[in-house]
Order: structure tokens, then sequence, then C-alpha cells
């Protein structure tokens, strides 16, 4: 699966670049980010690494077989401005977990939903995946919006699951299936 959709990159878009990310591309993205932001977007650990722990964490995680991930970077100044990731291949159900981060100046400019609209094509046009879903935090309304823009439906809410500043929040877990992206598209 992985060598697949691997493939079928680099997407050159009017904006954008998405290609296949490097270990080092991780590290600068997580450079470029306060350890703040990170632990606020996630309901998993954070742990604070130097750079070479992080550089062998991020080689590891690179290699793992139902992972696939991608950096974004912009056409125009060849700016690494964020990444979206495929974790969790379930060959059972053909489904996949997404994870997507922008670096915070360069948010609010549509790149995620171009870079996201593109790599769905892919997985659902050419991979056939049968459903894209990924988990949120209650209080992350950008990202709300952003996955119910990219035709989400919410499918849970664990509550209670999201610590932030010693405050427990749900998480919301959405999806898209392939025949929703399909009509969605047209």
């Amino acid at each position: 699966m992985k060598d697949i959709i691997y493939k079928n990159v680099p997407i050159i878009t009017k904006r954008l670049c998405i290609k296949k990310i490097t270990a080092d591309e991780l590290i600068l993205i997580r450079e470029e980010t306060k350890y703040e932001e990170f632990y606020k977007m996630t309901c998993r650990p954070i742990f604070k690494m130097d750079k070479n722990e992080l550089e062998e964490f991020y080689k590891n995680m690179i290699q793992k077989e139902n992972t696939v991930i991608f950096s974004i970077t912009r056409i125009e100044d060849g700016a690494l401005i964020g990444k979206v990731s495929f974790n969790d291949y379930n060959p059972r159900n053909n489904s996949m977990e997404l994870g997507y981060y922008i670096i915070p100046r360069y948010r609010k400019n549509g790149y995620m939903s171009e870079a996201l609209t593109n790599l769905f094509n892919v997985l659902f046009g050419i991979i056939r995946i049968n459903k894209i879903y990924a988990q949120t935090a209650s209080f992350n309304a950008q990202s709300i919006g952003l996955l119910k823009k990219m035709n989400f439906k919410k499918d849970a809410i664990l509550r209670d699951h999201h610590e932030l500043d010693g405050k427990l929040y749900d998480e919301y877990i959405f999806s898209v299936l392939y025949k929703e992206w399909e009509c969605f598209k047209s």
C-alpha cells in the first residue's frame, strides 16, 4: 500500500508541492512550532526530545509500514509549511487515520484543504481507500471547520478524552467515505 501511494507523488498544485517527507523536514516543522502548540492539538503524549532523539524518532516513524507522511511546501518560495500523515492503515476495512498540521504563520490561506483535496483524490481515486477518519478536540474550531469543508461527518465523541491545562475536553471522531468523496467532488 505504502509504495503504491508514494508512487503517486510528488503532487504539484497551483500553489503547493506535496511529497514524501524526510526526517529533517519533520524536525524543521517541530522547530518552527512551540511545544505548547503541539501539546494543545493532540490528546496523545508529546515528549520533549533533543535533536538526535527527534531524528531517530522520526526516522522510525517514516519507516512504519502502515504510515505515509507528506510534506507541504509552497511553490512560490519553497517554504515548508506543514505536513499530512495517514496512519494505521487497516486492510480489513480499507481505512486510514488522517493527521495534519500547518505551521501557524501559514494558516488561514486554504493550503491544507488544497493539499487534502489532492491527496484524497489519490487515496480515493487511485488506491480506492474506503474511509479516511480523523480525531480532533472539541475546542479546535479550525480543525472541525476544515473537516466539515472536506465533507467529513462526525461519527463519535470520546468524552473527557483531551486534557489541556488541567481541564478535560471531548474529542471528536470524523470520517469521510469513498462514496461520499466521489459525490462531494462532482
